[in-house]
């Protein structure tokens, strides 16, 4: 066998081509040892000439490569076929691998006997990592595209996309559900006709926000109030999004167009709506409610002169109904009034049930005396209402209050007018109507007002105020003892007398600030040491717009708190809306430095107001408690129990824990438990009883 040294200077310079850098290009011989390097193998391998010629060529080899033979078994493979091509895992001088095609040529004598290899590897290393890359690419893109079919074909949402004329292209099942189009019949037509949308009270055409977006190239949303024509007829409220569909250049190719269904969200919003100004019983406009038509007349006033009438009218003898006969009478009485009043007005005048037996009118744009006649006839018919109830005959008449609205009105001065009024109407007798008169009302009003005024003071100058605990009762099992402490004045002869009797008063002539400081003083000092003694007790007090709007206040209590036995942990202090609405920032100052001392701060009445959630941003509370007026009817108003549910989720999401008031009988305490509410308080879980009833003896 004749080797490679008998091939001449001119053979091996074709052979080596030691010119080519970017390919590793050396033979071998028979046996597979190297005998040719060039600077391209040098550079792919990393072993010099010297290291490497005289070596077996299966040392470019992975280890599992070697011991399967795989080296040998290649040039044997290039033997029988005459040439031999391969990829594979290849090792350089320093262990690191790299991807290498390889060929591999026989070499044969002029007699044609082979005497070795010529052999030619190149490094596609990274055209592998990019075809691996693309393929993942395209695999994940398919999977993608996959994903996002069956997406677009099980989502609630309906999906609409369309061409750069805003014509449809394609739509899921949900807006096939949605339009009454199938996405046969759809495709094709212009975006208005299968989307077709109108304002929800006229039915007037509205815009689709498609075109918007195909034109400004911007996503567009539909405003609220925006209703869906369906292609049976009927309508569905609807809320959008279209968004634009870019090509790689920028320019818009189509629009995709992603909308829900929000009609039953809608008619919800709407009975809330519709509850948080109307009574729940009559569906008359509620207190607030009538106090927004007051101001919207008031306006009117202002801007015209037109003046108008308000009239507040109480039902005489309603409590022997209710007494008598029962609620469920009472209830059906009021709601028989409700609808004689409406009857009696015109469209255009306003009649609201204030509370109780308490309703009011508006009669637009004219004087009371003008008025007379149809206030008359109100009198007139509700006491020919005769009304009848088991058999039994029940006398009912009406005491009415009139008073005028023109340019030097106010909202609160016109519905105390109206209300002096109406009470001078039921002391004169029942059945009569009685007109405001300045010289009159005014001076019984404000004497009224002096009088409990002045009682206040002597009550707080002897000491005839007296504190109640009503238990607040965990509906999770928590057996810390809980407390809110309720202020009750003692009158002369030793009666107690309730807040309602005298908190008006106290707020009119600013003697809030001095009451909050006979409750914190026998709390914090004079029963302290007493209270302190009960393990785990917890004690909420109310905290009025008065104090917190006092400078003097938070010295007067920090100084109490640091020589109080009391720990600020006992302590919850309850902020009533009202006392935020005037100073919220002053309010929140204080607040925030009562928090830090480690006591709780409560949020009182939450919901009444149309302010109440965004005080949440304002500052933080431990409790929110929520409005009686919404428990009181939860087992009987799925609006008063959504308002619930909803104020109690809210008030978690934020941190605070929840008390529900009015829980007067074991139904409601079943409801606010089951909605997850923390707390209870009322009748249902305890009475208001003197603070002594808890004091241990010492």
């Amino acid at each position: 066998m004749k080797g490679l040294s008998h091939l001449d200077d001119s053979n091996r310079f074709h052979l080596l081509v030691d010119a080519v850098h970017d390919s590793a290009v050396y033979m071998l011989d028979l046996d597979g040892r190297v005998e040719s390097w060039n600077a391209g193998a040098q550079k792919m391998k990393g072993y010099t000439s010297n290291q490497i010629i005289g070596r077996h060529f299966s040392v470019f080899f992975p280890k599992e490569d070697q011991d399967a033979g795989k080296p040998d078994a290649l040039l044997a493979k290039a033997l029988q076929e005459g040439s031999y091509q391969d990829e594979g895992w290849r090792v350089r001088c320093d262990g690191s691998t790299f991807w290498a095609a390889v060929v591999i040529r026989p070499i044969l004598s002029s007699d044609g006997t082979p005497i070795g290899f010529a052999k030619i590897s190149r490094d596609l290393t990274e055209q592998r990592r990019q075809q691996q890359a693309l393929a993942a690419a395209e695999r994940a893109l398919h999977q993608e595209r996959d994903r996002l079919e069956v997406t677009l074909l099980s989502i609630a949402d309906g999906v609409i996309c369309t061409d750069a004329r805003g014509f449809v292209t394609r739509m899921n099942p949900a807006a096939e559900k949605m339009t009454g189009w199938s996405r046969e019949e759809a495709i094709g037509h212009p975006v208005e006709d299968v989307f077709d949308l109108c304002l929800e009270e006229t039915r007037t055409p509205v815009r689709n926000p498609v075109r918007d977006c195909l034109l400004t190239g911007r996503s567009s949303f539909l405003r609220e109030g925006i209703s869906l024509r369906v292609r049976n007829g009927s309508a569905r409220d609807v809320q959008d999004s279209a968004a634009p569909i870019h090509a790689h250049d920028g320019s818009v190719t189509g629009a995709v167009l992603v909308f829900q269904d929000v009609t039953p969200m809608r008619s919800i919003q709407r009975e809330i709506a519709f509850s948080v100004s109307h009574d729940a019983l009559t569906l008359l406009p509620n207190r607030r409610q009538f106090e927004t038509a007051l101001d919207d007349a008031l306006k009117r006033t202002l801007s015209t002169g037109m003046r108008h009438t308000v009239c507040f009218l109480d039902l005489d003898r309603f409590k022997v109904v209710n007494d008598t006969a029962g609620h469920t009478a009472g209830d059906v009485l009021l709601k028989s009034v409700a609808t004689l009043l409406t009857r009696l007005v015109r469209i255009s005048d306003v009649v609201a049930r204030l509370g109780g037996d308490e309703f009011a009118i508006i009669l637009e744009g004219c004087t009371p005396s003008q008025a007379e006649p149809t206030l008359r006839k109100i009198m007139d018919a509700v006491s020919a209402l005769g009304f009848v109830w088991d058999d039994r005959s029940f006398p009912v008449s009406a005491s009415l209050g009139v008073a005028e609205m023109n340019e030097k009105s106010d909202i609160a001065t016109v519905m105390k007018q109206a209300d002096v009024a109406c009470y001078a109407a039921k002391t004169a007798g029942r059945n009569h109507m009685s007109v405001y008169h300045p010289d009159n009302g005014e001076v019984y009003d404000r004497h009224h007002q002096l009088q409990v005024a002045s009682e206040i003071r002597d009550a707080i100058h002897a000491n005839r105020f007296t504190l109640f605990a009503q238990p607040i009762v965990s509906t999770r099992g928590d057996n810390t003892p809980r407390y809110e402490l309720l202020l009750r004045m003692k009158g002369r002869g030793g009666e107690m007398i309730a807040p309602g009797s005298f908190i008006p008063a106290a707020e009119r002539y600013d003697l809030m600030a001095d009451l909050d400081r006979w409750v914190l003083t026998q709390v914090l000092e004079y029963q302290g040491a007493k209270l302190a003694t009960i393990p785990r007790i917890q004690l909420s007090l109310n905290l009025s717009a008065n104090s917190l709007n006092d400078a003097k206040f938070l010295p007067f209590f920090l100084d109490l708190l640091r020589r109080s036995p009391i720990p600020p942990s006992a302590l919850t202090f309850e902020i009533t809306e009202t006392s935020l609405i005037n100073n919220l920032i002053t309010a929140s100052a204080v607040i925030e430095q009562v928090r830090a001392t480690g006591c709780k701060v409560a949020l009182d009445d939450f919901g009444i107001g149309m302010s109440s959630f965004s005080y949440l941003r304002s500052f933080r509370v431990d409790f929110i408690k929520i409005e009686g007026s919404f428990v009181r009817n939860i087992q009987h108003s799925p609006v008063d129990m959504t308002i619930v549910r909803s104020i109690n989720n809210i008030a978690h999401e934020v941190g605070a824990k929840t008390i529900a008031e009015f829980v007067e009988d074991d139904e409601i305490l079943k409801h606010i438990t089951y909605l997850g509410v923390d707390f209870a308080q009322g009748y249902a879980v305890g009475h208001p009883e003197p603070i002594e009833t808890l004091l241990p003896p010492i």
